[in-house]
């Protein structure tokens, strides 16, 4: 068997159920990502971020004086012939705040993640002996979030599923994709909606998202929003 979690923009997936334009569904945003040594100031334990109409940046400090960077910003799929820090430059160096820091740091980096903001949607997740799991199956997006936590259980469930069908592969690949994708599709369904908090279009927009941000003070409400990241998915106990 071949198992493709080879993620977002999986070769697996590519070679055996052809190109990525048939399950790719863009969701609007581009999203950057870097770290550097020795930037001030710094906010331990802290997720500093600044927003302007259709963009986000955002920094927090790790280990050994490091620090990430997270640039979000609204941009077409295609297009942009640009190098990728050509565009963060151009997105960002007007946006005000620490911004122009930040992009001087960003000169000298050589390890620079950039990347589509984007789901997988496909109507099977098997061909023959190959499956897909993860986000190479059905990435819910990065701004989504739970890429981890839903390919380790992907993976859990896959190897429940192979013992219990004793090495019916065909049995066990069904199983597996009919327990996972009621989970994934209802994680996918509100995952746009995610872009508005993260990369807010207006500034008015911007207003009503730090009004609801304070409002997340109050644990009822708070409860209420966290509602729609709640998982109340159970994984079988296969014994294994």
């Amino acid at each position: 068997m071949v198992v493709g979690a080879d993620g977002l923009h999986s070769n697996v997936r590519r070679l055996v159920f052809g190109p990525e334009r048939s399950y790719e569904h863009y969701l609007g945003c581009k999203v950057a990502a870097w770290v550097v040594e020795g930037y001030r100031p710094r906010d331990d334990l802290s997720y500093v971020t600044y927003n302007t109409s259709g963009r986000q940046v955002g920094r927090f400090a790790l280990h050994g004086h490091r620090t990430m960077f997270v640039c979000i910003l609204r941009a077409p799929r295609c297009g942009v012939d640009e190098a990728p820090k050509g565009q963060l430059h151009n997105a960002f160096g007007g946006a005000g705040w620490e911004c122009p820091e930040i992009l001087a740091t960003l000169d000298d980096v050589d390890d620079l993640y950039f990347d589509v903001v984007s789901q997988i949607r496909m109507e099977g997740w098997s061909r023959d002996r190959v499956l897909l799991i993860g986000d190479a199956a059905g990435c819910i997006s990065l701004l989504g979030g739970e890429g981890t936590g839903l390919g380790i259980a992907g993976a859990y469930v896959l190897a429940g599923e192979l013992a219990r069908a004793s090495g019916d592969h065909h049995r066990a690949f069904g199983a597996y994709e009919q327990r996972l994708r009621p989970v994934i599709a209802k994680k996918q369904a509100p995952a746009a909606r995610y872009i508005g908090f993260f990369a807010t279009r207006t500034q008015l927009g911007l207003w009503f998202r730090n009004v609801a941000m304070r409002a997340m003070n109050f644990g009822p409400l708070a409860a209420l929003l966290a509602g729609s990241v709640h998982d109340d998915f159970e994984l079988p106990d296969y014994g294994i």
